[in-house]
């Protein structure tokens, strides 16, 4: 066994990448650093009893080149009798139309594809060939960004399945590797053009750090070992607190504006995880499941909502809107517009009518009020209403609130504007406009939930109408 398998051996053991059998999905570009893994993988397979097979994506984005990479990476498993698999895209179109960078869309492309083949085949791993190397430059471009402990942690060794079994492994020792073993690869015209962020950290950036440490690419490697070693510390605490104090997607606005500023970062950016990939399990996602951005600034909106004096205020976020509802904090990745109203309807006695946006079934009836029926007061849930026929002015509907709307309730000689009510009561403003209102063409009889007015009251003997709302 050659050195570099050994450390590459021992690299993998440590993070437990290797399967304990069935197959790891090699991903292959026929570059050295692929090639490399492909002939590490290949005698590894055979003395831990598990199989391969490999995967190439063409970007389409070098013409005759990108083919020839295709079909020189088929050869060399067609040579050593490995399944290939390989898909294609045209990167260009898919980064105009989600508004990606090249870099970007390659990579969503191309780890759809790994994870898609990965899931047909029914391999339990993904190896990718990132060395030392790869991760020193994505530190710096992270750190470029303004990354934080997440971000200046690197490239994981192991996310989901897929592991990166060169990622102690320098692209010296690759090329030495690559050297004694006589393997062959292709070499990416591209990757010595200063046209990407990547090959201008590779060519221009990292050289220079190495005039300050020739080893810089091992301190980075170390750098993001303690960066990771933080950020899995301070994370595991910020989802202790969703565990804890959070129903949801919903947390108590006090209690995160409390917390650290190093948890409350990590608790917001998993709620917004949580809510734009529809998993409230609070674990990051897959490699090809990566959330829209969320910038500092971002968080630093949301935490001065927790703070904000306007009990129904709101942000938004890239696929999300956060909305503080009085001591509420609520992230909502598909809100509806504060204005949303639902369409009012006119109860006819003897029919049913149902506002499906509510969720409300609403019947009407003639009746004949005694001491049976009982009229809702403040100690009820105000689902049912009676409202004495001949105080009736015109038609009854059933609407939501406009501007000026007041009612006088019946256990109170105060007349009150609705928006009032609806504060005292802690409506959120953008639900304001989908609560029920019972009227007349004099104006509010009642408030589904909150309470009646004391214009049509009925007393016994009197004919009445009867409204009910329902839960569908």
């Amino acid at each position: 066994m050659s050195q570099l398998i050994g450390k590459i051996l021992e690299f993998a053991d440590e993070y437990e990448m290797l399967p304990g059998g069935g197959v790891t999905l090699v991903c292959v570009s026929g570059g050295a650093d692929s090639m490399c893994l492909l002939e590490a993988m290949r005698h590894i397979s055979y003395e831990r009893d598990f199989g391969i097979a490999v995967a190439h994506y063409n970007h389409e984005l070098r013409g005759d080149e990108s083919d020839r990479d295709e079909t020189f990476v088929m050869l060399i498993c067609e040579h050593h009798g490995i399944p290939f698999y390989s898909g294609r895209g045209d990167v260009s179109v898919y980064a105009k139309k989600r508004g990606l960078s090249i870099e970007e869309a390659a990579r969503d492309m191309r780890y759809e594809f790994f994870f898609d083949t990965a899931d047909k085949i029914g391999a339990m791993k993904i190896a990718t060939a990132h060395t030392m190397n790869d991760n020193a430059e994505t530190m710096i471009i992270n750190l470029a960004r303004g990354a934080g402990a997440n971000g200046m942690s690197g490239i994981p060794p192991v996310r989901d399945i897929v592991i990166r079994p060169l990622l102690k492994t320098t692209r010296k020792e690759v090329r030495r590797f690559i050297d004694e073993r006589d393997i062959p690869f292709v070499e990416d015209s591209t990757n010595t053009l200063e046209i990407h962020t990547r090959n201008k950290v590779r060519h221009s950036i990292i050289p220079l750090i190495e005039t300050l440490n020739p080893r810089f690419c091992e301190a980075a490697s170390t750098a993001s070992q303690l960066f990771r070693a933080d950020e899995e510390f301070i994370s595991d605490i910020a989802a202790l607190f969703i565990t804890d104090c959070c129903m949801g997607l919903t947390t108590n606005a006090a209690d995160l504006a409390v917390l650290p500023f190093s948890v409350s970062s990590r608790v917001i950016r998993k709620l917004y995880i949580m809510g734009t990939q529809g998993d409230n399990s609070g674990v990051f996602p897959a490699e090809n499941k990566m959330p829209a951005s969320l910038s500092f600034n971002h968080v630093l909106d949301v935490l001065a909502l927790c703070s904000s004096e306007n009990p129904s205020a709101g942000i938004s976020l890239p696929g999300m809107t956060v909305y503080r509802e009085y001591e509420r904090i609520i992230f909502d990745s598909e809100p509806k517009p504060d204005d949303d109203e639902f369409a009012p309807i006119y109860p006819t006695v003897g029919k049913s009518f149902i506002i499906l946006s509510l969720g409300l079934k609403i019947s009407c009836k003639f009746v004949v009020y005694d001491d049976k029926i009982k009229l809702p007061t403040v100690n009820t849930t105000f689902t049912s209403f009676l409202f004495k026929s001949v105080d009736i002015c015109g038609k009854i509907a059933v609407r939501p609130r406009r501007e000026g709307d007041f009612i006088r309730l019946g256990s109170s000689s105060r007349t009150k504007t609705l928006k009032k009510l609806f504060i005292e009561k802690k409506i959120p403003a953008r639900k304001r406009a989908l609560v029920p209102i019972i009227c007349d063409d004099n104006g509010v009889l009642g408030v589904y939930g909150l309470g009646v007015g004391d214009r049509a009251v009925p007393e016994p003997g009197d004919s009445a109408i009867q409204i009910d709302f329902e839960e569908i």
